[in-house]
C-alpha cells in the first residue's frame, strides 16, 4: 500500500515538471504567428476615423568616447560637491571635462589670458573670444635622493607638454571652458584635468 502511495506521489510530481517544461519551453509568441489584416472600410456618409499622429522623438548627438574615456575608472572630476560655494569647478558633459567659470565670456577670456601668460605656459596666439592659442611645458621635479634611485621600477609621470587651445561656451550665468589640442580636437581626460586644474587653481 505504501509502495502505490509512493508510485501515485512520483507520477504527480513528473506530470507537474513535464507540464511546467512544456509551458516554459522554446515557444514562439503568439504575435510570431499573427498576420496583418485588411484596412477597416468605412461606410457611405461616415466620417474617417482621426488616425494617431507619431510622437518624434529626438536628441541631440553625443560624442562617442575615446582614449582613456574607455577605461572602467571614472573620471575624477564627475564629482562636483560644493560648486555652489567656488566660483570655478569641473565637470563633466557629452564633450567630455570642461571648466565651469561662474562669470561672462568676456571676462573669462580675459582672465584666461593672464593665467596663462602667469602659469609659465607661452602665449601663441590671444583671441578675444577666449580660443587662446598656447604652448605648455610640463615641469618635473627630480628627486635625486638615494631611495629615490633605488625606486626604478616607478613609471614616470605622464607628460601632458604639447600645443593647446581653449573654447569657451555660455552656460546661462556662467562659462564653460573646454580644452583642445592645437589641431582643434578634444583633449582626453587626464590631459584636460591637469591643464584645467591649473586654470583653476589661477581663476579661483
Amino acid at each position: 500500500m505504501i509502495n502505490s502511495y509512493r508510485l501515485t506521489a512520483l507520477l504527480l510530481i513528473l506530470s507537474v515538471v513535464l507540464s511546467g517544461c512544456k509551458m516554459f519551453g522554446n515557444n514562439e509568441p503568439e504575435y510570431m504567428a499573427s498576420v496583418e489584416g485588411a484596412p477597416l472600410q468605412i461606410p457611405a456618409g461616415l466620417d474617417q476615423p482621426a488616425g494617431m499622429r507619431p510622437v518624434v522623438i529626438s536628441m541631440s548627438l553625443m560624442r562617442m568616447p575615446s582614449g582613456d574615456e574607455l577605461e572602467p575608472m571614472p573620471p575624477r572630476v564627475v564629482s562636483t560637491a560644493g560648486k555652489h560655494d567656488t566660483n570655478t569647478f569641473m565637470a563633466w558633459s557629452a564633450e567630455g571635462v570642461y571648466l565651469m567659470v561662474k562669470d561672462a565670456p568676456e571676462s573669462v577670456a580675459r582672465r584666461l589670458r593672464y593665467a596663462i601668460e602667469n602659469s609659465g605656459m607661452t602665449m601663441l596666439k590671444r583671441d578675444p573670444g577666449g580660443a587662446h592659442v598656447f604652448h605648455y611645458k610640463q615641469v618635473f621635479s627630480d628627486d635625486k635622493g638615494f631611495f629615490s634611485s633605488m625606486a626604478f621600477w616607478r613609471d614616470r609621470p605622464m607628460d601632458y607638454s604639447g600645443k593647446f587651445m581653449t573654447r569657451l561656451e555660455p552656460d546661462g550665468n556662467g562659462t564653460r571652458v573646454y580644452l583642445l589640442f592645437g589641431n582643434g580636437e578634444l583633449v582626453d581626460t587626464s590631459g584636460s584635468e591637469h591643464i584645467l586644474g591649473i586654470f583653476m587653481e589661477r581663476l579661483g
